[in-house]
C-alpha cells in the first residue's frame, strides 16, 4: 500500500487510472491582455437611480519622484560583512498581472540606505532570472522600504503561466535569502555575519 500512495500522489498531472471519474476534460488557458487607454476616450459617466450627474476628473498634479537614499559611508575603520536580507529586513511579494512585486521594509531605518543599495537591478536580475523585462526600484520615503516590481516575470501572469508559482507568492522568501554587504554594526546579533 505504501508504494500505491507514492504512485497516486505523485504521477504527472491528468494520469487518472487511480479515479473513478474517467480520464479529466482538458481545461483552457486563459490569458490577460491588459493594455493602457488614453483616458480622455474613456469619459467617466455617474448615475444615480438612472439619472445622469454632472462630472469632471479633477486635475492631477504631476508626480514628483521621491528622494533616492544612497548609502551614507561607513566610519573609518567600521567593519563590514554579508547578512542575509532577512537579517535586516522583511518582505512580501505578489504580482500584477505578468509582473513580480517585491516589497522590502527595513527593521533599522540605518539599514535601508544600505539594503537599496545592495539591491540592484544587476543583483535582482542575477536572483531572478527568469524576470526577462525591466526591473524597477522605487523608493517609500516615511516608511524605510523599498518596492521592486521585475516586469515579464510570470509566464503571461496568473491566469496564463504554467509556472509552479504563477503569483510570485515565494519570490520575497527567495530575495530574503540573499547575502548583502552591509556595515557589522548594523547587523542585529541573531542575525549573524557570514
Amino acid at each position: 500500500m505504501r508504494e500505491v500512495t507514492g504512485l497516486a500522489l505523485a504521477t504527472p498531472p491528468g494520469l487518472s487510472i487511480f479515479t473513478a471519474g474517467g480520464r479529466p476534460k482538458p481545461s483552457p488557458v486563459v490569458r490577460l491582455f491588459s493594455f493602457l487607454a488614453d483616458a480622455a476616450a474613456v469619459p467617466a459617466r455617474v448615475t444615480l437611480d438612472g439619472a445622469a450627474i454632472a462630472y469632471a476628473d479633477p486635475p492631477r498634479p504631476a508626480p514628483t519622484p521621491p528622494p533616492a537614499c544612497p548609502p551614507r559611508p561607513a566610519a573609518p575603520g567600521t567593519a563590514t560583512a554579508h547578512a542575509p536580507l532577512a537579517a535586516l529586513a522583511c518582505a512580501r511579494s505578489g504580482d500584477k498581472g505578468d509582473a513580480a512585486n517585491i516589497g522590502v521594509i527595513a527593521d533599522d531605518p540605518a539599514a535601508l540606505p544600505w539594503i537599496r543599495a545592495a539591491l540592484t537591478p544587476h543583483m535582482l536580475r542575477a536572483v531572478f532570472p527568469e524576470a526577462l523585462g525591466a526591473i524597477r526600484i522605487y523608493d517609500l520615503p516615511g516608511v524605510h522600504a523599498i518596492n521592486i516590481v521585475l516586469e515579464d516575470a510570470l509566464g503571461g501572469g496568473g491566469i496564463a503561466s504554467l509556472r509552479m508559482d504563477a503569483q510570485a507568492k515565494s519570490w520575497a522568501q527567495r530575495l530574503l535569502a540573499h547575502p548583502i554587504p552591509i556595515p557589522a554594526n548594523l547587523i542585529p546579533a541573531h542575525g549573524g555575519p557570514s
